[in-house]
């Protein structure tokens, strides 16, 4: 005695008891709306990229000089992390060409990756200290040199400092390195990393509920 099977099949709301005309519909709607589930991805790409804009924005939101830590940097001027969150862009409408783009504007690069500094023509680098920044921790002149009255002298631990002349004081501008090694702080492609995972589930459900189940 035989047994028989039969293998239905639901899709948007419509069982189809011959299971291969179902799926056959549901292959027709996938194709109809390819160019659809790339909007889609398009849109979910664009909301993944500005969640890591504003991570590491409020990552990098404490004020100068106590927002400067192991894995985070202070907020002094704001335009480092004003370029991140106005860098992201997301380019094409099909799979084919859809791209999506994040970066930083200079010195984005350095704090991301680390760097170490040396001077190109002079002997030294000049590194502000706090008498040569103002209260967010931006340099108030673009050169040492654009000071006056300075003179440069070793200091009692042994360093190499400009100091300015004002009246009877003798003020510490800035501190003579021969290099400087900034370590990687940024922190970007850590964080596009880690979000990944949640921005694949969630394109997967924005996929069923927008284009598969509508």
């Amino acid at each position: 005695m035989s047994t028989q099977y039969t293998l239905e099949f639901e899709f948007r709301n419509q069982r189809y008891r011959d299971a291969q005309k179902g799926l056959e519909a549901f292959a027709r709607h996938v194709r109809q709306d390819w160019d659809g589930a790339a909007k889609v991805l398009g849109r979910e790409l664009r909301s993944f990229l500005n969640s890591v804009a504003t991570a590491l924005s409020r990552r990098h939101t404490n004020p100068w000089p106590g927002g400067t830590g192991e894995k985070t940097l202070s907020r002094r001027s704001g335009e480092l992390v004003a370029s991140i969150e106005k860098s992201v862009r997301v380019k094409g409408g099909t799979f084919d060409n859809l791209t999506g783009y994040i970066s930083a504007a200079f010195p984005g690069i350095v704090h991301e990756f680390g760097a170490t500094i040396k001077p190109r023509t002079a002997k030294f680098l000049t590194v502000p200290l706090p008498a040569a920044l103002d209260s967010k921790g931006v340099p108030l002149k673009k050169k040492a040199r654009d000071w006056n009255n300075t003179f440069v002298a070793r200091s009692k631990a042994g360093n190499l400092l400009i100091f300015q002349r004002r009246g009877s004081q003798i003020v510490p501008l800035y501190v003579l390195k021969s290099s400087v090694t900034i370590p990687p702080r940024l922190g970007m492609r850590a964080t596009l990393q880690a979000g990944l995972p949640y921005f694949v589930d969630r394109v997967m459900d924005q996929l069923v509920k927008d284009i598969l189940v509508q």
